[in-house]
């Protein structure tokens, strides 16, 4: 088996279109954030909420993975090639306008997301005694 793991951490605030739009500060202010469907292989494999990692089991071969919100909103597809045993990492959120967005993790993603730096040097071994 392999394994997709798809993560979506809370995202900042910022300055947008739809922050300034009275529709899009409602949510903000409410802190209404909905859930997305993950769709693997064109079917719905699940949902994913802000602070929610979601690990989906998949057989070894060609896969394609997209995030929707609200049927008609979908983020672009990502299409990928799993070998057995392989584990794929993705980040899920919307843009500042509302649209799903899906892009394969990176090490520096992973670190931020785990609050630790991936420039801190690694912890020193324990001394081994030599006979």
């Amino acid at each position: 088996m392999s394994t997709i793991r798809i993560l979506r951490p809370t995202q900042p605030w910022s300055v947008s279109p739809a922050t300034v739009l009275p529709l899009g500060l409602l949510f903000r202010l409410f802190r209404f954030h909905p859930s997305f469907t993950v769709l693997l292989d064109d079917h719905p494999a699940g949902k994913i909420g802000n602070d929610q990692v979601r690990v989906f089991e998949v057989e070894p071969g060609e896969h394609r993975l997209r995030i929707r919100f609200v049927e008609l909103r979908m983020s672009k597809e990502l299409r990928m090639s799993l070998k057995d045993g392989e584990e794929r990492q993705f980040l899920c959120g919307a843009n500042g306008i509302g649209w799903p967005t899906l892009r394969e993790a990176s090490l520096e993603d992973l670190a931020e997301i785990r609050r630790t730096s991936i420039s801190e040097p690694p912890k020193p071994e324990d001394p081994t005694s030599q006979n």
